[in-house]
């Protein structure tokens, strides 16, 4: 029987960083107001102080990079077939025991600390194998195939289970825009990661889909606000422009 999270649970946030990248070339290495991004990241991860905060790259340059500003970092094999495989390595070299991983993604340069804050209480329902956040879908993002949707039906505390994900909805109807971020029980990383991936997750390009099809169940948060992703040079403007009004 999987126990309730602790009050104060071990927890390390490991953030995968491969250095290619299909829309925006290297974007990790792209400067945020004189900050490379993958540093941006790692360092505001290690303010919440909520645990250990460890890079995971295919790429020389990306340790370096995390090398000189005092970041952990492990490089990882240079083939693995998705973010979580590499978050899986690396949780195994570092071989401690941990209540909760968390997933962070590299191109996720604004994000507070109410977000993990409710995701790991998430994990005080048993049943509970993997936690992550949603918020509202905005109408220009419904089209958007390159915006996440998940379908939940939420309670009077805004989190549900997940019922499905997918990128092209064809009405809004309990659907909301699916952030990025996850927390697993060790267990359950180890057992997804032994999976075959689903039809489904290789039809719509979306991991989350192959814990959907096992049955393990996905837990969704609905938080105030979307930390934005970096995908194309557009979005990096648009982030640098924040950073510089709001002098981060």
């Amino acid at each position: 029987m999987i126990n309730k999270i602790k009050k104060t649970p071990r927890i390390v946030i490991i953030i995968p960083a491969r250095l290619k990248s299909v829309r925006l070339s290297t974007k990790l290495l792209k400067k945020i107001d004189k900050i490379p991004m993958i540093i941006r990241v790692a360092k505001n991860a290690e303010k919440l102080k909520i645990g250990r905060v460890i890079v995971g790259t295919d790429s020389d340059k990306i340790l370096k990079l995390c090398n000189e500003f005092k970041i952990e970092c492990i490089l990882t094999d240079k083939n693995h077939k998705s973010g979580t495989d590499r978050v899986h390595e690396v949780y195994k070299i570092i071989n401690r025991d941990y209540d909760l991983i968390i997933n962070l993604q590299g191109d996720l340069p604004l994000f507070r600390k109410d977000l993990f804050k409710e995701m790991i209480n998430l994990f005080n329902d048993e049943s509970v194998d993997i936690g992550s956040a949603i918020c509202d879908l905005e109408d220009l993002e419904i089209e958007d195939k390159n915006i996440v949707k998940a379908k939940v039906i939420l309670n009077n505390s805004n989190v549900g289970m997940a019922i499905d994900f997918c990128r092209k909805i064809e009405k809004n109807i309990n659907f909301y825009h699916h952030i990025g971020v996850y927390a697993y029980r060790p267990l359950i990383l180890e057992q997804f990661i032994q999976l075959k991936q689903t039809k489904n997750e290789i039809e719509r390009k979306l991991e989350q889909m192959r814990a959907l099809d096992n049955n393990y169940k996905i837990k969704l948060v609905k938080v105030s606000y979307n930390p934005p992703s970096v995908d194309t040079a557009k979005d990096l403007q648009k982030i640098r422009l924040i950073f510089k009004k709001n002098n981060f």
